[in-house]
């Protein structure tokens, strides 16, 4: 269908950015991001470094308490952080965060070089000690935004913070990378640095942090007085609880279920990646160089999913889609295990990104789709909490699990394979992606769901050409915009609601056209006077329906099939089963051919959806204002007559109608009309910075 273009990034970057001190902010946001990732590479590949001498196990068991590190003081401490931090000046919090950040990462190659005997009990304690910061560094940072940035241009500023601090991970990687591969030259030019130890990524760390940290001290930031409600909503802002209370709306549906089960998933193997990855590549003869250049290929390769997913197959149904993706990544991770080449291991990594990042952004797109508004952030409050957690445990459980397993030469013949334990981590990790694919893609696509579609061959044939899928050659006609009428006696909040659909629809960025019957052309605004004038109460029945379907000819061929041909929603105020209803049961007429000469005037012409608006006659007319017109002026025999026959149109297409009691507060019966509309129209496609935007935090609590 249709739809406005939302704003790029490029532009929003331009908008926010040309603030002077949020520029300066975002700045020290991006030298703070790329420290963050620096370090978890830095500190993953020191705890193999420090345990070299040591048995597989306890390399593995290093690499995991620096993964717990890393990750679980957002889980636990959060709540209590963003408390104090509240308390505290922002400006300076942040600045005395990033010193503090700075001389912590600093001093663990320094203890690799003097406390050799302490190095890994230092890089354990200093680790904990600069996430701790960090908790109370990243909420005084996300109070600040707002004092620098309108409140118009606040939603870009936050989507291009988010958008830097995982923008930077792929950097980050590169840098490592190159900083690993140009160790040895360092080392043969400064003998002090040649020790593994003495990791230059984390002395380039410590600077990044300190640049940030003057960047920061110059800004022109305001003192604040303490929320009194800091205290209240910190404890709603805690991960665990937000995952104890946020369940049960999680589970609303199978679809939901299926969408959270397999995000979750994918997060679960990414954790593993994490997990096993510095060991696994040594493995393979690539250490810390060949680190890096993982990392970045599964970032990159997520960036890639995310900004091209909602772009790829566009006639492709999104909740196929994403239990492919899921597969797909299970797939690349399981034969990444399997593979003893660095270059074959790299590009199926970045495989996984592709497929884990399409993956995020038709999950994340679907949720706030199928989830109502009253329930949303409770939910998606409930997946960033489980996200976590799950990262954290798949993170830590995946190295204890490889140095469990242990490593294996397997004779082939005249060959040998050697079966090691990161790689049937990954292995295992990809078989269980695949599986839980298969799980959110059963849940997601059931035969007895109208919207399953005619098969996933059919289908994926059809958007690989480009084109619609079909089952019939009827459908194939079909114009591709959605036609929806609003249905009801005199009285029943029609127009009202076609108002509210409207507004609704257009907000989200569809085209529609709102209208009505009688009076939606010029022709049929005199047919509307003619019909409705009390003065013409000499018209018969039969040239009353005559007249009614000249006007639904002329409105479908001028207004209604052109606007459906170009991909717009059309919301019509009445259409044919008003004139079944009043005309047919009302006039005591047959509707079989009320029904035929209808059908042929607007062409075959079928609404997808017809809500119809059940009122009593009586409670109806009691809320016109005016005096009545021809039909409104009808007795009340004539108008119970029409309420049956709407009645008896909606039960024998019950698959059509949607029958409501227009006796519910308003509010109500728009909130039912939005849910059923949600189900039949197709998933929107977020703009660059919603796409990347969209993906869970990893390791900040930003």
């Amino acid at each position: 269908m249709s739809r406005s273009a939302p704003p790029g990034a490029p532009s929003e970057a331009r908008n926010v950015l040309a603030i002077t001190p949020f520029r300066r902010l975002w700045i020290s946001l991006t030298l703070s991001s790329l420290g963050d990732w620096l370090s978890l590479l830095a500190l993953i590949s020191l705890a193999a470094v420090f345990t070299a001498d040591s048995s597989r196990l306890v390399q593995y068991l290093a690499v995991s308490g620096v993964v717990v590190i890393k990750l679980a003081p957002s889980v636990l401490l959060s709540p209590l952080a963003v408390t104090v931090a509240d308390r505290l000046d922002r400006k300076w919090t942040m600045v005395v965060g990033d010193v503090l950040r700075a001389l912590l990462y600093v001093s663990i190659p320094l203890a690799g070089l003097l406390l050799p005997g302490f190095a890994l009990e230092w890089l354990f304690i200093a680790g904990l000690l600069a996430e701790v910061v960090s908790l109370f560094w990243a909420p005084a940072k996300d109070a600040t935004v707002p004092n620098l940035v309108p409140r118009k241009l606040l939603d870009q500023a936050d989507r291009l913070s988010l958008l830097t601090t995982y923008g930077t991970a792929p950097l980050a990687a590169l840098l490592f990378a190159a900083l690993a591969s140009a160790s040895n030259v360092l080392g043969a030019v400064l003998p002090s640095m040649a020790s593994p130890e003495a990791d230059v990524a984390l002395y380039l760390n410590g600077l990044t942090f300190l640049v940030a940290a003057v960047v920061i001290a110059g800004l022109p930031i305001p003192k604040h007085k303490p929320s009194k409600d800091s205290e209240s909503a910190t404890r709603d802002s805690g991960i665990l609880r937000s995952v104890l209370t946020g369940r049960r709306h999680a589970g609303g549906t199978p679809l939901v279920r299926g969408l959270v089960l397999g995000m979750l998933g994918a997060l679960a193997a990414g954790g593993a990646v994490i997990g096993v990855g510095r060991l696994h590549v040594e493995s393979l003869g690539a250490g810390n160089a060949g680190f890096g250049v993982l990392f970045a290929a599964v970032f990159a390769g997520m960036a890639l999913g995310m900004l091209a997913g909602p772009r790829l197959l566009k006639q492709f149904s999104r909740r196929r889609l994403f239990g492919l993706s899921i597969a797909l990544a299970g797939l690349a991770l399981l034969f990444a295990g399997a593979v003893a080449d660095m270059v074959l291991t790299a590009a199926l990594s970045a495989l996984l990104g592709v497929g884990a990042g399409i993956a995020w952004v038709i999950g994340l797109t679907m949720l706030g789709h199928e989830v109502e508004d009253e329930y949303r952030g409770r939910t998606l409050a409930f997946l960033h909490g489980a996200a976590r957690i799950v990262l954290v445990g798949a993170a830590a459980l995946a190295p204890l699990a490889a140095g469990l397993i242990g490593s294996y030469a397997i004779p082939l013949g005249s060959l040998t394979y050697d079966l090691r334990g990161g790689g049937v981590v990954l292995m295992a990790s990809g078989l269980l992606a695949v599986v839980v694919a298969l799980v959110c893609y059963r849940q997601m696509n059931r035969r007895d769901d109208p919207e399953a579609g005619p098969g996933l061959l059919p289908e994926l044939f059809a958007a690989l050409r480009g084109v619609a899928v079909t089952e019939e050659d009827e459908e194939a006609a079909r114009p591709a915009g959605a036609f929806i009428v609003i249905e009801g006696g005199e009285g029943a909040g029609k127009s009202t609601q076609v108002r509210e659909l409207t507004v609704w629809l257009r907000d989200q960025g569809f085209e529609v056209i709102g209208t009505r019957q009688p009076g939606a052309t010029k022709l049929g605004m005199r047919l509307r006077g003619l019909l409705l004038d009390r003065e013409n109460s000499h018209i018969t029945p039969r040239a009353e329906v005559l007249l009614y379907a000249a006007d639904k000819a002329d409105h479908v061929e001028q207004e209604i099939l052109p606007a459906l041909r170009r991909g717009a929603i059309v919301i019509s105020d009445r259409y044919v089963d008003s004139l079944l209803a009043y005309q047919g049961a009302g006039r005591d007429l047959s509707v079989d051919d009320i029904r035929g000469i209808s059908g042929w005037a607007t062409q075959g012409l079928v609404p997808d959806l017809t809500v119809l608006l059940d009122v009593r006659p009586e409670d109806g007319l009691s809320r016109l204002g005016g005096p009545a017109d021809r039909i409104e002026g009808e007795s009340a025999e004539f108008h119970n007559k029409v309420r049956k026959g709407f009645l008896e149109l909606a039960k024998a297409d019950p698959e059509r109608y949607l029958v409501l009691d227009a006796r519910e507060p308003r509010e109500r019966t728009t909130r039912e009309i939005q849910r059923r509309v949600r189900s039949m129209l197709p998933d929107p496609v977020p703009s660059s910075a919603e796409a990347v935007t969209g993906m869970i935090p990893v390791i900040r609590n930003d």
